[in-house]
């Protein structure tokens, strides 16, 4: 595709990259033309430049955490007036980033304008491809547990080292993936961090490890709240509840009930659930 074919607006940039004490720092452009676009991120990215975004310096792509480029139908206005109406009216108070919102609103080009002529392209980003990482984690936890002698065995004994571990297997299809990513306050109520968040196909994991029978309502209450609270992250459209060890539930079949047909809808966010029993 030659750069006349794209179309001339709305393009929305974010590139985000490590800061101190485990932060980040976050530059983010709405509404600009692709002729700008091209010349202020594109070509200086191609070429190995540095650039700026929103006061952010780039000196190297390959310390960059995240990074997207998103097309949409019309300026960031249109979207952000709507999203933060609806939350008013559901009476829910949110302190989320507008500018983030027409990345769940448009065209994701990030892979093909920033990766397409690479030695190594970005892998094809698939929502099916998560669940799968997330059902097999027990299975490379297992292989990791039993190690060649006087080697130290990757033990898991909680969320943390379930984090860890699937982050780890994820990297290696998911150019991009953030930790704890945060989340804005919703409804008056206390902020919050997802365990996983993929902004390439818009998915949250949240993760929980079950100790014994007595985990079962603690896992169903944490359910319910984790529904509400990630409405927040504007770029939401799937929500992934891995549950691992989830054998020592006292009714895993229960837990996988909660799920439903997979279709949620909360504070006007409209975005699809799965319960993952690992």
């Amino acid at each position: 595709m030659s750069d006349p074919d794209y179309p001339d607006k709305y393009w929305h940039f974010y590139v985000e990259l490590p800061g101190q004490k485990k932060g980040t720092r976050q530059g983010i452009r709405n509404d600009l033309a692709f002729a700008e676009l091209k010349r202020e991120v594109i070509d200086p990215w191609k070429t190995g430049r540095q650039f700026t975004v929103s006061g952010v310096l780039v000196t190297d792509k390959a310390l960059v955490s995240n990074i997207r480029i998103v097309q949409t139908e019309h300026p960031m206005t249109v979207y952000t007036d709507r999203y933060f109406a609806d939350l008013a009216a559901a009476g829910v108070f949110t302190t989320a980033d507008g500018r983030l919102v027409p990345f769940g609103k448009g065209t994701d080009f990030t892979n093909e304008l920033l990766y397409a002529t690479d030695t190594v392209a970005a892998p094809a980003p698939s929502v099916a491809l998560l669940l799968q990482l997330c059902e097999r984690l027990p299975q490379a936890a297992r292989f990791l547990a039993s190690r060649r002698e006087g080697k130290q065995p990757y033990k898991i004994v909680d969320e943390y080292d379930v984090q860890d571990l699937l982050h780890a297997v994820i990297r290696a299809y998911f150019k991009y993936s953030v930790d704890e990513e945060p989340l804005g306050k919703v409804g008056g109520g206390r902020s919050a961090r997802a365990d996983l968040a993929l902004p390439d196909v818009n998915t949250l994991i949240e993760v929980k490890f079950v100790r014994g029978p007595k985990d079962q309502q603690r896992i169903v209450e944490e359910f319910a709240q984790d529904l509400l609270l990630y409405t927040a992250w504007a770029p939401l459209q799937t929500f992934i509840y891995m549950v691992y060890n989830s054998a020592d539930l006292r009714d895993p079949e229960a837990v996988a009930r909660l799920q439903g047909n997979g279709n949620t809808e909360l504070n006007g966010k409209r975005y699809r659930t799965a319960i993952v029993l690992a």
